[in-house]
């Protein structure tokens, strides 16, 4: 029976060969679920429930987000010039350290915030490094995260959730990555020919502007049908799916076709899906598509700082999130911001972006420098 299982098991393998380069993503992508779920359990779970004042617990989200997306430029930019660095493991211990110290609410949060900026510049520069050209895999990485955002804030929020849920997560995450993540210490160029043919400067502000853009969109979306646990993991697991899809859809027929045509798609279906939880899922789907676009239109522009152009993208990201925790949108206004910043969205992607990409192999300048672009 052993031997029955063992030859099975061979003949699979045989058949369905999956490599390390595959098997550096599955890892990735399940540690970024288990990264963001464990946050967030610390944040509702540990920290929230520790601290009385409703504005200090606001002000402990804040700087978590601060920190968590503010920092990743600078470590990114350090393990650009560093590549031996395994920050991709280093923060998923952070983070197991910060969920072992919830009494401290103040110190875990801040441990969690920095391993969850570690961990992500790994993810990143895996999935640009070893991409070859394709979105796709930054698509795959990026998804997971939304999902483990939603599910740690609702099981955290239950006074009676167990720790060892998040620590068995983390623990397996560190596990993944050291046995499947790549080990390379040479200067892997990204392959991305994604940007389209305006200088440098024009590029980086049009793509970044059009992050910024989606993240606040994506805190103000109006869902009057979030009614129930349910319906509450709806819209996170309609952006998993969005980002994932948009990598693939992007190899397949264009970044630039598909960024804009899927931008002003979701459009209508975000202004009358307030009420219609069908239209509001497809329109969340179609609106996070253009994820992997923008960041490998700038990871275009900086071939040999993987690290440093994920962390722009994140730091953008931060950007369009920081003002929801100061002004909201009033009912009034919120469909004319909403068509407004989309369509501005559509703009700077349609200016940032080419389709020459197109899934087609990456063909290397022999003039391409050997050194790190800044």
């Amino acid at each position: 029976m052993v031997e029955a299982v063992s030859i099975t098991g061979n003949l699979i393998m045989e058949v369905i060969p999956i490599s390390n380069q595959s098997k550096s993503l599955i890892a990735y992508t399940f540690s970024h679920f288990s990264v963001d779920f464990t946050c967030f359990f610390m944040l509702f779970h540990g920290f929230k429930n520790s601290i009385g004042s409703l504005d200090l617990v606001a002000i402990g989200f804040l700087i978590y987000n601060v920190i968590a997306f503010g920092l990743q430029p600078i470590i990114g930019f350090i393990c650009d010039d560093n590549p031996k660095i395994p920050i991709g493991i280093i923060g998923c211990c952070i983070v197991l350290v910060g969920l072992t110290t919830l009494t401290f609410p103040w110190v875990s949060l801040v441990l969690c915030a920095v391993g969850n900026a570690c961990f992500h510049i790994g993810g990143g520069i895996d999935s640009l490094k070893y991409a070859n050209g394709k979105m796709f895999r930054s698509g795959v990485f990026v998804s997971t995260g939304a999902v483990g955002v939603v599910l740690g804030t609702l099981i955290g929020q239950n006074a009676k959730a167990a720790l060892y849920l998040p620590l068995v997560l983390i623990i397996s995450s560190i596990i993944l990555l050291i046995i499947f993540s790549q080990k390379s210490g040479s200067a892997v160029p990204c392959k991305f020919k994604i940007a389209s043919d305006l200088p440098f400067a024009a590029i980086m502000i049009f793509a970044l502007a059009a992050i910024v853009i989606r993240s606040y969109v994506g805190g103000v979306i109006p869902m009057a049908w979030k009614t129930n646990t349910y319906l509450l993991v709806l819209p996170s697991i309609s952006a998993c799916a969005g980002k994932a899809l948009g990598g693939f859809l992007g190899d397949q027929f264009g970044a630039k076709r598909v960024g804009v045509s899927t931008l002003l798609l979701s459009l209508p279906l975000l202004c009358f899906g307030k009420n219609i939880v069908l239209f509001s899922v497809i329109g969340i789907i179609l609106f996070n598509i253009t994820m992997p676009i923008t960041l490998c239109a700038v990871a275009s522009k900086f071939p040999y700082n993987p690290g440093l152009a994920f962390g722009l993208t994140t730091l953008a990201l931060l950007c369009g999130n920081v003002p929801t925790f100061f002004f909201g949108v009033s009912q009034n206004l919120v469909f004319p911001v909403l068509i407004t910043l989309i369509v501005l969205s559509a703009i700077f992607t349609l200016l940032s972006t080419q389709n020459k990409n197109g899934g087609k192999p990456y063909e290397k300048n022999i003039q391409e420098p050997k050194q790190h672009i800044v």
